[in-house]
């Protein structure tokens, strides 16, 4: 870990060798060095200035001044860290260090880096810890399934994690970006990579170094989570920002995390519950195969009066899924086969269909992964947005009180049956059992 704090200082911000060291060991060993402090280091940089006596090696040897220099044998300390120096490295000095080590594009990041992997190895030794081996696991099942809890994902056989970092829905700004890169060298292997849940993982994050990465990231508002049995972290498409988005997915999905993935973070379920937000029929982000899926709809108002069945009919071309179609000089919208997508609204240059009905279809029980449910949609087109919140809300009561441990909602639905999840779903019974319902004792069965 110190290895990466010291490339930072050195090799992103710019700090000469004996500052990237002091700093980055103040970082992890908590010195508490003020930049006065620090200051008093600057000359040390390139050898003293002179190609003298390694910088990186002279900050080492500050670093371990502040910790260890009440030591009675604190002078032989410094002479053995030295030995341990030279043979890392093979010389003490500048000036052979830089013909080995240095690059006009990194200068000598390769031997700040030797350094800091060279001293932390001492202090641990001197601290009395064991060193692991990189392949070798030392944590207990314990240790690893407590921070799971917090979002950090063991990788099997070490004590290096992935962090999961919750994105809303997917959409991060410039200084959370950042931040998480940052991160990401400071903590982890510099390595970022996207979930299908559109969260970010952050990969090769130490066990010791858990709580500081949390805390870096907290500085841009950010959070890890994202496992266990309770509501997942939604995922939505980009919405009006799409040529075919009927709505602002972003706004909604914002609303929902705040409402059931943040106040619900302590409300465990019998297993996982997954909520995805689509801005239109297109399904991009798969609605019908989460726990809970929305979807955009704009239901076309035809008026069969204003057709007057011309030949080359726009609202037919315009239909995507061939529902509108001219027959016996009239036009017929085969309202089962409407996937209400919009597109044939205002086509119609005689004004036959010049509005539409927004609103959400609501899918429920849908699941990917080893075994597939194909989500049923809900009988009733939401149009008020609270209505579609307090849906969202007794589904997830529905599943608390009707669930078993380890059952995902699809098996729920169906051994209840959809036509009772429903009727219980679009009723008011379970709103008004809410406080019971979140007094209940339930187990969740998630392994991940």
């Amino acid at each position: 870990m110190l290895k990466e704090k010291a490339h930072y200082y050195y090799g992103t911000l710019g700090k000469n060798c004996a500052e990237g060291i002091l700093l980055a060991a103040s970082d992890i060993y908590n010195l508490g060095l003020t930049e006065n402090e620090i200051m008093l280091f600057a000359g040390f940089g390139g050898g003293m200035g002179c190609k003298s006596t390694c910088g990186a090696l002279s900050g080492a040897i500050g670093v371990l001044s502040k910790l260890f220099g009440d030591r009675e044998d604190f002078r032989a300390l410094c002479g053995d860290f030295v030995a341990e120096f030279e043979k890392a490295l093979g010389s003490l000095d500048c000036a052979p260090l830089e013909e080995k080590y240095r690059t006009e594009e990194t200068r000598c990041v390769t031997a700040v880096e030797m350094t800091a992997e060279v001293l932390e190895k001492f202090i641990d030794k001197l601290n009395g810890k064991q060193e692991a081996s990189k392949n070798e696991c030392t944590l207990t099942a314990d240790d690893i399934k407590r921070v799971k809890g917090l979002g950090f994902l063991n990788h099997k056989g070490t004590n290096k994690f992935n962090g999961r970092i919750i994105t809303r829905n997917g959409r991060i700004n410039a200084e959370e970006c950042q931040t998480i890169a940052e991160a990401a060298k400071l903590y982890g292997d510099g390595y970022m990579m996207m979930t299908t849940r559109l969260t970010i993982e952050v990969s090769g994050i130490d066990y010791n170094d858990i709580e500081a990465f949390r805390s870096h990231i907290g500085k841009a508002g950010l959070i890890t989570g994202g496992t266990g049995s309770k509501v997942r972290p939604v995922v939505a498409c980009k919405g009006a920002t799409c040529q075919y988005g009927l709505y602002d997915t972003y706004k909604l999905s914002e609303e929902i995390h705040n409402r059931f993935f943040l106040k619900y973070n302590n409300v465990s379920l019998p297993h996982k519950f997954k909520i995805a937000v689509g801005g239109c029929p297109n399904n991009c982000v798969k609605p019908n195969l989460n726990d809970l899926g929305i979807m955009g709809a704009k239901v076309p108002q035809y008026d069969e009066e204003k057709c007057r069945g011309c030949k080359k009919c726009q609202i037919e071309a315009a239909c995507p899924i061939h529902a509108a179609k001219l027959t016996d000089g009239k036009l017929v919208i085969d309202k089962d086969l409407c996937n209400n997508c919009g597109r044939c609204v205002a086509k119609c240059p005689f004004h036959c269909s010049d509005e539409g009905t927004y609103g959400w279809k609501v899918y429920i029980g849908g699941r990917w992964g080893k075994q597939v449910a194909h989500g049923r949609m809900l009988s009733k087109l939401f149009t008020e947005k609270e209505d579609l919140m307090n849906t969202i809300d007794k589904a997830i009561l529905l599943f608390r009180s009707e669930g078993k441990p380890g059952e995902r909602f699809a098996d729920t639905i169906e051994r209840i049956g959809f036509d009772k999840a429903q009727e219980m779903i679009l009723g008011d019974d379970l709103l008004k059992r809410k406080s019971e319902i979140l007094g209940l004792n339930v187990i969740g069965g998630a392994s991940c």
